[in-house]
């Protein structure tokens, strides 16, 4: 018999996407599997729908607790796993019918310690008439130490969300959540549980859809100056950490600060402009920490898509400083 694969399912008020999310999964060419959804205090019909789902399926497993957030969800059903191998997926998402089955291939041939995938955003809230498999055969290429980190936090690929990854169970065992996190926990604890694989496989595959909903456990409340001071202190941390750890890594960890200030800086500032959160995001102690981390970037690692984002940001930038000066 093939290992048994541990998936974990945090729900939270997910009523109108937790069917799509769960035939995915009870649908797997994968079997054997261990289903272990955290209920996490649902005010609506989710939490019926958890035990309807276990009922359904021996393999489902139903963990109702009182609302704790992601974090401590997650950490949840990390403590209550039994398979060689896990993954989390996200209660709004769904997974291609063959996902499970590739990545225990890619990590059992490849003898690693986790596997990534690749995935398509999505904006359609409506089940799938058929759920879908990956259409192209498994590809996937292998790196080993410090390697893994690189592939991830200067290539992003494979991003740095904690969902699209599948961990071999002992090889992280003892690492957890940030409890205190309500956001950018994936970015917070991801450089531990990478830093304890020894070889990584990824896959150039995408196998999930990633629904995008304003109400999502990933898209909290948090007002954006908060938000982005979260961000940017979660990414100096990693930053130290990376110093410390793999020298290797070098200048080129420093970029992908600057990338998260990018992102959130292209994503947040309204197309209208109000002058008040342009003040914010480009005051002055955030523009000289930006300076610091984005000098020389357009020779940094990343792709074309991430160097126009930050030659738009650059436009903007300049703009605000010409009518700040007036």
């Amino acid at each position: 018999m093939r290992p048994l694969v541990s998936i974990i399912v945090p729900v939270y008020n997910v009523e109108k996407y937790l069917d799509r999310c769960l035939t995915s999964i009870v649908n797997q060419t994968y079997n054997n599997l261990e289903i272990i959804i955290i209920d996490d205090g649902s005010t609506d019909s989710s939490s019926t729908k958890c035990d309807e789902w276990a009922n359904k399926d021996s393999r489902v497993k139903v963990i109702h607790q009182e609302n704790q957030g992601i974090a401590c969800t997650r950490n949840t059903g990390i403590k209550n796993i039994s398979g060689k191998y896990f993954i989390a997926i996200d209660s709004d998402d769904h997974i291609y019918l063959n996902a499970i089955e590739y990545l225990v291939t890619a990590l059992e041939e490849s003898s690693s310690d986790v596997a990534m995938y690749k995935f398509y955003f999505s904006f359609n809230q409506k089940m799938p008439r058929k759920m879908p498999k990956s259409k192209s055969s498994l590809k996937y290429y292998v790196r080993e130490g410090w390697g893994i980190s690189e592939e991830v936090f200067l290539s992003m690929d494979y991003q740095t969300f904690f969902w699209n990854k599948m961990w071999r169970s002992e090889a992280v065992k003892d690492i957890y959540f940030n409890s205190s996190l309500d956001c950018f926990e994936d970015i917070d604890i991801l450089p531990h549980f990478l830093k304890a694989c020894k070889k990584g496989v990824f896959l150039k595959n995408h196998l999930l859809k990633y629904m995008i909903r304003s109400n999502s456990l990933s898209h909290t409340t948090f007002k954006l100056k908060d938000k982005l001071d979260l961000l940017l202190t979660i990414c100096s941390q990693c930053e130290e950490k990376y110093n410390n750890w793999y020298p290797q890594l070098g200048e080129n960890i420093r970029y992908w600060w600057a990338l998260e200030y990018i992102f959130i800086s292209n994503d947040k500032v309204p197309r209208s402009f109000k002058r008040e959160k342009w003040d914010m995001l480009f005051e002055e102690n955030l523009l000289t920490k930006y300076e610091k981390h984005s000098k020389g970037f357009l020779s940094s690692p990343y792709n074309f898509m991430y160097k126009a984002l930050y030659i738009k940001l650059s436009i903007r930038l300049f703009f605000y400083k010409m009518q700040k000066n007036k």
